[in-house]
């Protein structure tokens, strides 16, 4: 496993090209940031970037400013090391194969740009240690290594070199695609992220954080179970829209705090804590007017549901996470697909339908939201427990 990443210049052009704007932020903040996603350790910066707005943009971002070694005034490890250009971006997924990797490798995608993303052993290092220091061009010497045989890594990803604005479009329209979640559903890459990338785009411009981003979708997920609390059937309807927005901006809260590198303990409980309220509050207001059209104990099956989103919420947190993609057992693969917001939405368009058309089967949705919120955190602790 390779610990550490060198941004270096292919050109000196580089220089200016690594300072566009990529989202809001500087080429090689983002190409730090990809590093160390990826699994990096620590990341080498030539001092050329000092007094930059790459400079700037390290400083304000803890997990960055504490990886980041600022070189001629420290110095890369004598160790295997991922050379990536700084004028460049690539998939977070190729750069972590590479990380994971024996070196010397390539990726393919990068090879004929003049601007490889290669890592290298610990004596090409040392050799190029002063040129990458001194911010010194490298493509010439890169290209010696490429010739001289490496390992050829077909990341069947993105690459994007960056030499004026029109590259720089390309490069962040490429980022913004790839700000998804492993646990993201068809519905989800359909729908939510189509609409959650506009808003994210806005926040990184405005400078506006996750963490405001999680309250807003607090708040609109609260809007949603104050509608549906004795609703209407048109009032059911707007709190299933309203439910909507509380997902695209949970979505996006994601994608701002994967871009600037800002994920903290606190935005993770954060948006938990908001996600579990949000669910149990449109169970129980679901309940309360199932209460008031057909079942005067709606109200009761509401809260047992509520326990059951807030037991399963508790145990999500605890217990491995599951994909829907993930190869493994078919439970495993039936509790990701359980997990997930489209069962909410199923749940919800069939609460306006029965609301709207046939009040009387209420309860009996009602009993089934209550048995499967227990149903699944019976079923993840039993998981849980197999997988030990």
């Amino acid at each position: 496993m390779i610990r550490q990443a060198i941004l270096y210049l292919a050109s000196p052009d580089d220089a200016r090209a690594a300072q566009l704007a990529i989202a809001g932020r500087p080429l090689a903040f983002r190409a730090v940031v990809a590093a160390l996603r990826a699994g990096a350790a620590r990341v080498g910066v030539p001092g050329t970037f000092r007094g930059t707005a790459v400079e700037r943009a390290i400083a304000e971002s803890p997990r960055a400013r504490a990886a980041v070694v600022w070189l001629p005034d420290g110095a890369p490890d004598d160790a295997p090391a991922l050379l990536l250009p700084a004028a460049a971006l690539a998939s977070l997924t190729a750069l972590a194969r590479l990380l994971a990797g024996a070196a010397p490798a390539v990726l393919v995608e990068s090879r004929a740009t003049g601007a490889p993303v290669v890592s290298v052993d610990a004596a090409v290092v040392r050799a190029l240690a002063p040129r990458l220091a001194d911010g010194a061009p490298l493509g010439d010497a890169l290209a010696a290594v490429l010739a001289s045989g490496v390992r050829a890594l077909d990341g069947g990803e993105w690459f994007v070199r960056v030499r004026d604005t029109a590259d720089a479009r390309r490069a962040q329209e490429q980022l913004f695609a790839a700000v998804g979640s492993p646990i993201d559903t068809r519905l989800d890459r359909l729908v939510h992220r189509r609409l959650s990338r506009p808003v994210s785009r806005l926040a990184v411009a405005c400078g506006i954080g996750p963490n405001p981003i999680t309250l807003l979708s607090a708040a609109a997920g609260a809007a949603a179970a104050w509608y549906l609390w004795g609703a209407s059937p048109l009032g059911a309807l707007a709190g299933l829209l309203l439910y909507l927005v509380a997902v695209v901006l949970d979505h996006s809260d994601g994608e701002v705090a994967r871009l600037g590198l800002s994920e903290s303990a606190l935005g993770e409980w954060l948006d938990i804590g908001a996600d579990t309220v949000v669910h149990a509050s449109l169970v129980i207001a679901m309940g309360v007017t199932t209460g008031r059209v057909a079942d005067g104990m709606g109200a009761v099956t509401g809260a047992v549901a509520a326990v059951g989103v807030v037991a399963s919420a508790a145990l999500a947190k605890i217990s491995p996470v599951i994909t829907p993609r993930q190869g493994g057992d078919r439970f495993g693969r039936l509790l990701a697909g359980l997990g997930n917001r489209d069962g909410y939405y199923v749940m919800l368009i069939a609460f306006v339908v029965a609301l709207s058309a046939l009040p009387a089967a209420l309860p009996f949705l009602m009993g089934l939201v209550a048995a499967g919120s227990h149903a699944y955190w019976l079923g993840r602790a039993a998981y849980a427990l197999r997988r030990r």
